[in-house]
């Protein structure tokens, strides 16, 4: 019995339940106090990963990956990747299945065309990140990233 429960004079059902379930070893003060405890231990695990990742990230650790999205990086072409600028013809078209190509000369745009693609790439980007297009499933990020890089630098044949 403990000094808390010696001290009291109140012998009330009220306090008996209240007493139980705060400071006795019965099944609903062990659930009472376990549940509180685990959830502060999740919390503090959660924030020491929240942590870790966050440092990885400012120290440029290639371990983490995660795909920063556009609002992250600035749509200008730096001089060092002028060089390196995407093309039309080796990185955007093999983006396009003969399929894609296929199905989408039905309404009228097509897709193996540097001229169509670059006259439409603002709507052909939006339905790709609308996940509209293509009709068989969505495309990977780095691929919808590639497409908005190539209309940043100036969309080369």
């Amino acid at each position: 019995m403990g000094i808390g429960r010696l001290a009291s004079v109140d012998t009330s059902k009220l306090y008996n339940v209240l007493y139980s379930i705060h400071a006795d070893w019965d099944p609903l003060g062990s659930v009472y106090r376990t549940v509180p405890g685990l959830a502060t231990a999740a919390q503090g695990i959660l924030g020491i990963m929240i942590f870790l990742k966050r440092l990885r990230l400012k120290r440029g650790d290639k371990t983490i990956s995660s795909i920063p999205s556009s609002a992250d990086q600035p749509h200008e072409l730096k001089k060092e990747d002028a060089v390196s600028a995407l093309s039309f013809a080796n990185d955007i078209r093999p983006l396009f299945r003969d399929m894609d190509v296929s199905a989408m000369k039905r309404y009228g745009i097509d897709l193996s065309s540097y001229e169509d693609v670059k006259k439409r790439s603002r709507d052909i980007y939006a339905q790709l990140s609308a996940k509209e297009m293509p009709c068989d499933g969505p495309w990977e990020e780095s691929r919808q990233q590639k497409l908005q890089e190539w209309m940043d630098s100036g969309m080369e044949p």
